[in-house]
């Protein structure tokens, strides 16, 4: 006779990793393409791992075909929204609650302005977060990240969902190829994540100005010829 109290076989299965996204940003790199390959990389350690990004087409295509050579599915959200990082931030949320992700790779490297959207992600979904992060690698319960501090490595055991900003390069990349559409790309857009563009729109960043702006003599020159009497 079985004793009731022993576990079963259903009762000894290790339960299922969670699932971790990389967010690779809103538009191409600026830095060499081995930053964000070292981001991607470094998420397909993971099991079911996703890559999100959003944009325009071409860089869409970009980060499919990046994520494509590491075997790593890849989400694009389609718009031509220009956002501050408070609003790439929603964004990402939405596409992480959307994919049911619990934990999110930030590739923080490859743009300047990308370091922002690290604590901003996760104040949004309610995680711990990292940056400047240099290793990760899973444990029981949680992540083991070391990051860069600023004269030293540190090493740090984060349990629970949390958002990791990446700084890590893969293998030099002198020339790449012209991304092809990315057809097994899981679409995405706004409305399907809940977003209402109109309201996201109060976080797009001012349009920049075209024309040079006057010199100060410019200015009073035009201001004393409306008050000068004509010749």
């Amino acid at each position: 006779m079985s004793d009731p109290a022993a576990p079963t076989a259903e009762m000894a299965k290790p339960e299922p990793r969670a699932r971790v996204a990389v967010w690779l940003g809103s538009a191409a790199p600026t830095r060499s393409v081995r930053w964000l390959d070292g981001a991607i990389k470094t998420a397909s350690a993971f099991p079911g791992a996703i890559a999100i990004a959003a944009g325009d087409a071409p860089w869409l295509d970009l980060a499919a075909e990046r994520a494509k050579l590491v075997g790593v599915p890849c989400a694009g959200i389609a718009t031509d929204m220009q956002l501050d990082y408070l609003g790439w931030a929603q964004v990402v949320a939405a596409a992480a609650r959307r994919l049911d992700v619990t934990s999110i790779f930030v590739d923080e490297a490859s743009r300047p302005e990308r370091a922002a959207e690290v604590a901003a992600i996760a104040e949004l979904v309610g995680a711990a977060q990292l940056s400047r992060v240099v290793r990760v690698a899973a444990m029981d319960g949680g992540l083991l990240a070391t990051r860069a501090t600023s004269r030293e490595l540190q090493t740090v055991r984060v349990r629970g969902p949390a958002v990791i900003g990446l700084r890590i390069a893969d293998q030099p990349v002198d020339e790449y190829p012209t991304p092809r559409p990315g057809s097994g790309m899981e679409r995405l857009d706004l409305e399907l994540l809940g977003l209402d563009p109109a309201v996201l729109g109060h976080r797009a960043l001012p349009p920049r100005a075209g024309a040079e702006p006057r010199k100060t003599v410019e200015r009073i020159a035009e201001h004393l010829a409306v008050h000068a009497r004509p010749a």
